[in-house]
């Protein structure tokens, strides 16, 4: 998940628990006393739990495993509660045990509430997950088709002309139109339109190294961290796509 997804999960719940011990003190403002107090522990159980205890063991088949650290963790966790609870009797009630209501003083009941925050946080990310697979299959089918069509269609000199993918060296940007560079062929195809509609009409073998070229990684012949050699044409990679270039280049 992104910061972003965290940041929000944290402050829906976080307000959620301010509303539900809203009414177990004589205003809300010592409830986001209390809740400000327990919020570390949620958190840390949350985190421990869904980035560690379940990749590291449940995932890998480790059950007996995860099942042992899930009682620690409760124990740990439950444990921590009390002394929140504690710390929350010296500064809320100034250890006076019957004016907290009774729902706080509930350790099992502030158990239950923890760990359902805790599976909610795991649902939340099974379902973030499942939105990039989804997102990753519907790539992997458009990189599917465009390899399979095998071909780019462009209108040039008033005619559409096809222009095959494996025939292309490279495509060069002039503003509003842009110049494909095919291979064994003396003059480029001219054609008006942005170097980002050809870029997302090419499979994944074709790489965008600056704001004015995409080239046909098959054709490199050398290339080094700022420039790519096709044919006789030295190309420079910009700083922006230095690192996607290197990355894509070097495997």
């Amino acid at each position: 998940m992104k910061l972003k997804w965290h940041a929000a999960f944290w402050i829906a719940v976080y307000v959620a628990l301010i509303l539900l011990y809203g009414n177990a003190f004589e205003g809300y403002l010592y409830s986001i006393y209390f809740v400000s107090i327990l919020f570390p522990v949620v958190i840390g159980t949350a985190y421990c739990f869904n980035f560690y205890l379940v990749p590291k063991y449940l995932m890998v088949g480790r059950k007996k495993t995860f099942i042992l650290y899930f009682v620690y963790l409760l124990i740990v966790a439950a444990y921590l509660q009390i002394v929140m609870i504690f710390l929350a009797f010296i500064y809320l009630a100034n250890y006076q045990v019957q004016s907290m209501h009774p729902s706080i003083l509930d350790v099992s009941n502030l158990s239950v509430t923890l760990f359902a925050i805790v599976f909610a946080q795991g649902f939340f990310i099974l379902i973030r997950k499942y939105q990039k697979s989804e997102a990753k299959v519907d790539e992997l089918h458009l990189q599917q088709e465009k390899t399979r069509q095998g071909y780019l269609i462009v209108r040039s000199d008033r005619k559409h002309k096809k222009v095959n993918h494996g025939d292309i060296l490279y495509v060069e940007s002039f503003s509003d139109y842009v110049k494909i560079h095919i291979e064994d062929q003396n003059s480029p195809v001219t054609t008006k339109a942005k170097i980002s509609h050809i870029e997302n009409e090419l499979p994944a073998n074709f790489l965008r190294i600056h704001r004015s070229f995409i080239v046909n990684v098959d054709k490199i012949a050398t290339f080094n961290s700022e420039s790519v050699t096709i044919g006789n044409d030295q190309l420079t990679i910009s700083r922006t796509y230095q690192q996607k270039a290197k990355s894509q280049l070097i495997k």
